[in-house]
């Protein structure tokens, strides 16, 4: 899927050029690229300086890609604010762009995309150079028009409802994608504007591509947040049966879940807590879904062979794999060749740390005591920091 989509972001910066709204102006602003690169001879036959075009053309694309890359660094800054909104940015975003696609199939109408936006400058662009080219594309991409506006709202969406590296990805690639063809222009001046007069009806029609492709990335939206509210939910109600049958025997440690869990490894041994007395114990929590649990393992297992004084566990849930459609824990240890002991718990232990992130490492004392977690994906030397911090604090507790 995620290839689709880098593919379908590309296709929609390409489609944004041959809009409707962008189309017929392609030959005037061409015009103005290429008016200082004009060579007349004494019979009046008209050329063009190929090499100035095609810098001049370059110039303007440029002016057009700041533009995105302020995009970029936009999205990047909203985004570090909202990673607890996705999901709700998901649902309501897909409910956007399917309402974008309504419109330009004319279901619906839209007042405020189907009014034309355009920043008015008194700077003369008849006589072109080369920042003046540069500022023409600056200007040319903050037109918000009926064509482009929906295409790139649905870019800057899918861009907000990702993590920061596949936002600038999907922004990057609309701007190649809408970029391009103007690079094609400027190299085939005369061919290339003969081409869009002779296909003009056609390009049109495919407008209607970029709304089918817009309703498609809404309901694939709309689906992942609906799902992630499902799960999410569903992680709820399981913690707290497991909560509201661990608080029975909260304040008995003989009756404790974590003084006591009996967890059985894929290797078939059995571990328990107490047998680990005068050890320090980490428990790392993983689920079979989580790239970042993943790219994890060569650091945890390092830690684990540098640490043989200290037991280093995995635990898993089969529940929890499921909770996201994730694999088996048996597949998880076969696709990532793991050494370490992975414990396979029916949800208790889980539920009782209060587990909610992955991966997450629980770390004990010598005698059992619970002194702390940390959540999120960890290096190496981390983990080793945040081992020496733990020790610290067991040894200021006794």
């Amino acid at each position: 899927m995620e290839s689709i989509t880098l593919i379908s972001v590309f296709i929609e910066g390409i489609l944004s050029f041959i809009s409707p709204c962008v189309l017929p102006l392609i030959p005037l602003y061409m015009s103005y690229l290429t008016s200082s690169c004009k060579e007349e001879d004494e019979e009046g036959n008209i050329t063009y300086k190929t090499v100035k075009v095609i810098i001049t053309t370059l110039c303007f694309v440029l002016g057009i890609s700041t533009v995105f890359f302020i995009l970029g660094i936009s999205v990047d800054l909203i985004g570090s604010y909202i990673d607890e909104y996705r999901m709700l940015i998901n649902i309501f975003g897909g409910i956007i762009m399917v309402l974008l696609a309504l419109n330009g199939f004319g279901v619906i109408n839209v007042s405020f995309i189907n009014r034309e936006h355009r920043l008015d400058t008194k700077t003369d662009f008849r006589n072109m150079n080369y920042f003046k080219a540069y500022l023409l594309g600056f200007i040319f991409s903050f037109a918000w028009t009926p064509c482009i506006g929906p295409m790139l709202s649905n870019v800057i969406l899918l861009a907000l409802s990702e993590n920061a590296m596949a936002g600038h990805l999907y922004i990057l690639l609309y701007a190649i994608g809408f970029t391009v063809p103007f690079i094609i222009l400027g190299v085939f001046y005369k061919k290339g504007l003969e081409f869009l007069k002779t296909h003009k009806n056609l390009l049109l029609k495919l407008s209607m591509v970029a709304s089918i492709i817009i309703l498609l990335f809404g309901i694939n939206m709309i689906y992942n947040g609906t799902r992630e509210v499902v799960r999410i939910n569903s992680e709820y109600n399981r913690l707290l049966k497991y909560e509201n049958a661990a608080g029975n025997t909260q304040n008995n440690q003989n009756d404790d879940i974590m003084y006591n869990f009996e967890l059985t490894d894929q290797y078939g041994n059995v571990h328990k807590l107490y047998d680990y007395q005068g050890k320090y114990v980490v428990l790392n929590f993983v689920a079979s879904w989580c790239t970042y649990c993943e790219k994890e393992i060569p650091d945890y297992e390092k830690f684990a062979a540098e640490n043989d004084d200290v037991i280093c566990l995995y635990v898993m849930a089969e529940g929890v794999n499921r909770s996201n459609g994730g694999r088996t824990t048996a597949d998880f240890i076969k696709d990532n060749d793991i050494k370490i002991s992975v414990l396979n718990d029916d949800g208790s232990l889980f539920a009782y740390m209060g587990i909610s992130s992955f991966p997450t490492m629980a770390f004990i004392g010598p005698d059992s005591t619970y002194i702390g977690y940390q959540s999120g994906m960890l290096s190496y030397e981390i983990m080793e920091e945040i081992l020496d911090m733990a020790e610290d604090l067991y040894e200021e507790g006794h």
